[in-house]
């Protein structure tokens, strides 16, 4: 299903005027980048998707995504720049017979929005590639940070160089917007990563009961650790057990990633030692 924003049409008449038409060929490398998104994620068995339409590009959203390991939302993810490199390369082999100025706007269109979206910032691929490579080696919440925070630094620089242009007369609007996109994008991620997480707990169960089977995880723990620093070390495509161990290095009790949940829920986020006085009570859940 392909969606429109509310605002859309304005830009659209606006980029016609301004720009000849050029906009209705980025809006199509544009459209050819998302499927390749799409396409790459039909091949591992999700489907289920719609293309929003915005003022300056398009989006693809697969719900289902968030049940791909980080290994696959890389292949997927990296999907959408390849194409655009690929069409880069067929074009200017095609140049090289033809040598038109439309190839050649075709072949720096592809480029440019290849480049772009492999900047290492939330939202673009750049940014979903960095997390996913990232999550392989540790937890998703700790690699989501990392790239959260390279988001706001990748974010925040290109605000002081629109700014630096800006007071010099070369004021780039495109600039700006994409600073504030990528800056307000790493705000609202920052905020949702620990709902995403305890979703995915939740989640478990479901694709669980489907494969049939489950990779497990076991983490050493401080007893002293809270609730919460325990759930930031699980992992979403992984069931998660917490061996808690004592300043010796012993094992003093054995806890569940769902019993966490069923901690926090209940108690709040109390300490690990002060959740083990009351494990009992749980019955093992």
């Amino acid at each position: 299903m392909i969606k429109f924003t509310k605002v859309f049409f304005i830009y659209l008449i606006y980029f016609l005027l301004c720009f000849n038409g050029q906009f209705l060929v980025a809006l199509g490398l544009v459209m050819i980048h998302e499927m390749s998104h799409y396409l790459a994620a039909y091949s591992f068995g999700f489907k289920e998707f719609n293309i929003q339409i915005m003022p300056f590009g398009a989006r693809l959203n697969l719900e289902a995504l968030e049940d791909a390991t980080p290994k696959q939302d890389l292949i997927i993810t990296i999907a959408g720049p390849l194409s655009n490199f690929i069409l880069a390369l067929v074009f200017y082999c095609i140049n090289i017979f033809l040598n038109t100025n439309s190839i050649r706007l075709l072949i720096y269109s592809n480029l440019a929005l290849g480049i772009l979206n492999l900047l290492p910032s939330l939202p673009l691929d750049g940014g979903r590639i960095l997390r996913d490579i990232l999550a392989i080696k540790m937890p998703y919440r700790q690699a989501n940070k990392y790239a959260v925070n390279t988001s706001f630094v990748v974010g925040s620089l290109m605000a002081m160089v629109y700014f630096i242009l800006f007071f010099r007369g070369e004021g780039n609007i495109l600039l700006c917007l994409i600073s504030l996109l990528v800056l307000v994008t790493a705000i609202k991620e920052k905020e949702r990563v620990a709902y995403v997480i305890m979703g995915d707990i939740i989640k478990k169960r479901a694709k669980f009961l489907k494969k049939g089977y489950m990779e497990n995880r076991s983490i050493c723990i401080f007893y002293k650790k809270d609730l919460l620093s325990a759930l930031s070390l699980v992992d979403k495509n992984k069931y998660s057990m917490f061996l808690i161990v004592d300043e010796d290095m012993s094992v003093v009790d054995v806890v569940y990633e769902n019993e966490i949940i069923k901690g926090i829920s209940s108690y709040g986020n109390i300490s690990l030692e002060e959740f083990m006085d009351k494990h009992d009570d749980f019955g093992g859940i």
